[in-house]
């Protein structure tokens, strides 16, 4: 043992002497620093695997050994690594309490936390310092350890220390520790609080959300006395959180009504986005009339809601998984993605789209070229991370159970331990994808769709700026379709037909079938119901949500173009083109309005079945324009554009005319005479100066953009077809407009060759033929919360994504989807 050591003493000092110029630059990380050591940025190795992972210690990101090459070549070559490999084993037994107690911390894997079979099994890890050389071959390695730490440098091993005491993104996985350090607001102190016009009612009964009329999930907020409703994303309808905003963002801290007890209560901030601490909130609630101290829990906590919500999402894996013998799923198309804390719908909506051969094309063929030239920091690149993850599907590498991991489980008594080396935990992407986007970066659940939609945004935004990409597309066209809107006005007969292009969804409503009625003996009816109502789920013909779609809405204050009076007018839609993958949303959520019983509006799941076909033809829903017989109302005629005369007496005043004037005040926002002035003085020699401003005709502009704006930017000089494109690009502001307009001078038309013909209304001609390729369903009361799972067609059979679980489906439940997901034939 001795020569062991003296051996590896040895070999440290001269790995130092070799490397010490690059031991000396290793630097001790801040803590803004992020470190990337747990999984590869490229694959889903991770330190679990044989090989572990390999720590660059200039970028701070980890790397599999099949990487070390291309990670030589991003990073000139720099030779130092930290490689860390961890291995399961059996945790020593010890006596514990084995009685099931309700967990007070929202954590699992935790002292006071979730119990879980795991806690059976500890990790044993090894850290090395590693040496590569330029062609990315393992050069030199060095134990870290007692010995070895006292003969590296004092800087270098306090930066490897460092980096070893940072959070392990695995280990995160493991325990979902939930809450937030609350940190006392930096407003409190001196919280303006407006003088109190009214007291708040020490009764909960009297509180209600001043714009929904809601009872639950209402905040008052302490500087205003003003209530309102909580965050979407938990039930709620943002009014607190637009009252915040509407107030000039001046009044931050708010308390949830409800929650308050002479010891807690939760206060957010939403100037620090956070919950946070108020010390002086007994005082701050005093001011509206009421007392702290005489005031007792009435609703959820935060806390509670979410240790609820964890509580029932833990008991629902396990039935799913236990209660049913279903058989495994295994090889190419059956790779599961590890849930990591409410992240069920991006994973099934992940699974849906992958089965779509062109996204598996676009991130699987060109991911070697995508991964060199991927940018400095490839865990924020949406393409890296997809290709990352799109080569990991099309495999079963992480699906084969080494020799080791099975002693394991037989010697803890876990049949059912995932092997950690073979787990797919895409936290990169999730994070690349949500972006600057709070509600998809948080750890709460989300609606499916609206991921969906979003995920569609970012890779068309990523398309766009990053056109020279390998195998650059912007894949959300495959699914985008337009439809063809037609109002007919009751009051002249005459119909108006408008193309909306950019559609991702076909929303299909849920109706409810009337109940069908036999009489009694004595003639008197009754209600007739059928076994699937007696079971609790009524069954909806397709046909029947079909035939509500085409029924369309009735428009009571509708301005008639022909007669220019108000009446009411009729307008349904139609699909004017179908797209090649057709996605389907079933609207299983309703708003009832539950005031009469003091609850307010409420958000209510429809619990009823729509058998969805595996071949659906939607021609009845195909567009027609103009029929024989109809006349079109007449186009509405486009106001001219408003400017300031005061702008345009000052510039008319100095001889130019009034059109020039006139484009002098829009071009400078009507906002200031001298301005306009100084424009039009740069301006003066344009050859269109002195012609008329053409206003734009709202029905040309197929954008949905406001024809004032246009005329707003084409007032400075644009063309209105750089203006639109100007508009749409910077969501109708003017300002960035410009600004973008200015800076892709001579590049404005680029591409316009490429851009598909402008729709019109008209016969749709495309195929309405489809074939199931799969769909997503979701079990709870609302779409941000409960469970998602996702059902795929392989082959002839049909399989059951459900996170990290696949098994095979032989009856998949084709009428309780939420989104379908169709290929045209």
């Amino acid at each position: 043992e001795r020569s062991e050591i003296r051996t590896e003493r040895m070999e440290t000092k001269e790995f130092v002497k070799k490397y010490a110029k690059e031991i000396e630059s290793v630097k001790v990380p801040s803590k803004s620093q992020k470190i990337f050591k747990d999984e590869c940025v490229f694959s889903f190795t991770n330190t679990y695997t044989p090989d572990g992972v390999y720590l660059n210690l200039k970028t701070l990101m980890g790397v599999s050994n099949s990487f070390l090459a291309l990670d030589q070549k991003r990073t000139a070559k720099f030779p130092l690594y930290m490689l860390q490999q961890w291995k399961k084993q059996l945790r020593p037994k010890k006596e514990s309490d084995t009685t099931k107690k309700m967990p007070t911390k929202l954590a699992v894997g935790v002292e006071g936390g979730f119990e879980t079979a795991e806690s059976k099994i500890m990790t044993v890890k090894t850290t090395s310092i590693v040496a590569v050389s330029p062609d990315g071959k393992v050069a030199s390695i060095i134990p870290y350890n007692e010995t070895t730490t006292s003969i590296f440098p004092e800087t270098f091993v306090k930066a490897i220390d460092t980096i070893l005491s940072r959070s392990d993104t695995t280990e995160e996985k493991s325990v979902f520790d939930l809450e937030e350090e609350l940190k006392v607001s930096i407003y409190a102190k001196d919280l303006l609080q407006l003088p109190a016009t009214k007291k708040i009612s020490m009764d909960h009964n009297d509180w209600k959300c001043e714009d929904s009329g809601k009872t639950k999930n209402i905040w008052l907020n302490l500087s205003t006395g003003y209530i309102g409703s909580g965050r979407k994303e938990t039930g709620g309808t943002n009014a607190a959180l637009k009252h915040f905003e509407s107030t000039g963002e001046k009044y931050p801290l708010a308390v949830r009504l409800g929650t308050i007890t002479p010891d807690s209560a939760d206060v957010y901030s939403y100037a620090e986005n956070a919950m946070v601490i108020d010390p002086y909130l007994d005082k701050h609630l005093l001011h509206w009339g009421l007392d702290r101290k005489k005031l007792h829990q009435t609703d959820a906590t935060m806390k509670q809601i979410n240790i609820e919500a964890q509580y029932k999402a833990l008991e629902t894996s396990l039935i799913t998984g236990d209660e049913k013998k279903q058989i495994p799923a295994h090889g190419v198309g059956y790779q599961g993605l590890v849930n990591f804390g409410n992240t069920c719908y991006m994973n099934s909506a992940l699974q849906l789209l992958f089965s779509v051969k062109e996204f598996k094309k676009r991130y699987t063929e060109p991911a070697s070229d995508v991964f060199y030239r991927s940018p400095y920091n490839p865990t924020a690149d949406i393409t890296t991370q997809m290709c990352k993850l799109g080569v990991a599907l099309s495999t079963d590498k992480y699906q084969k159970e080494s020799a080791d991991h099975k002693k394991l489980k037989i010697a803890a008594d876990l049949p059912d331990l995932a092997d950690p080396a073979n787990e797919i935990i895409p936290k990169m992407l999730k994070k690349s994808i949500a972006g600057d986007s709070y509600q998809f970066a948080s750890a709460r659940q989300q609606d499916v769709q609206e991921y969906i939609l979003h995920l569609f945004k970012k890779i068309s935004q990523d398309a766009r700026a990053h056109p020279h990409t390998p195998g650059a597309k912007d894949l959300s066209t495959l699914f985008e379709f337009a439809s063809e809107e037609k109002t007919i006005d009751l009051q002249s007969k005459q119909v108006a037909y408008k193309v909306i292009p950019g559609q991702n969804f076909l929303t299909l409503p849920i109706p409810k079938i009337a109940k069908m009625t036999e009489h009694k003996g004595d003639g008197q009816p009754k209600e007739k119901k059928s076994k699937k109502e007696d079971d609790g789920m009524e069954i909806i013909p397709l046909s029947e949500c079909l035939k509500v779609l085409k029924a369309g809405s009735v428009l009571d204050s509708y301005t008639s173009p022909a007669t220019g009076k108000k009446g009411s007018a009729l307008r349904h839609t139609r699909m004017r083109t179908f797209p090649q993958y057709l996605l389907i949303q079933m609207y299983r959520f309703e708003t009832v309005d539950l005031r009469s019983e003091g609850k307010g509006y409420q958000l209510r799941k429809i619990r009823r079945q729509v058998p969805m076909p595996e071949k659906l033809n939607l021609d009845e829903l195909r567009s027609t324009g103009l029929l024989s017989g109809e006349k079109a109302l007449p186009k509405k005629k486009a106001a001219p554009p408003k400017v300031n005369e005061t702008i345009v007496g000052a510039v008319t005043g100095m001889g130019f005319s009034r059109n020039a004037a006139m484009r002098a005040a829009l071009a400078t926002g009507n906002s200031d005479p001298n301005a306009a002035v100084m424009w039009m003085l740069s301006h003066s020699g344009d050859a269109d100066i002195n012609d008329p401003i053409v206003p734009v005709e709202e029905e040309e502009d197929d954008d949905n953009i406001p024809p004032a704006l246009v005329n707003q930017v084409t007032g400075m000089g644009f063309k209105a077809k750089h203006a639109k494109k100007a508009l749409k690009a910077c969501n109708n502001d003017v300002s960035r407009a410009v600004t973008w307009l200015f800076s892709r001078q001579g590049q404005l038309d680029d591409g316009d060759e490429k851009k598909k013909k402008k729709l019109t209304p008209g016969p749709n001609l495309d195929s309405s033929k489809y074939e199931l390729v799969g769909f997503i369903s979701h079990m709870g009361d609302h779409a941000t919360s409960g469970h998602y799972v996702c059902h795929l067609r392989r082959g002839n059979q049909w399989a059951l994504f459900n996170d990290n679980k696949v098994t095979i489906c032989d009856k998949p439940p084709f009428g309780l989807g939420y989104i379908y997901l169709y290929a045209r034939v």
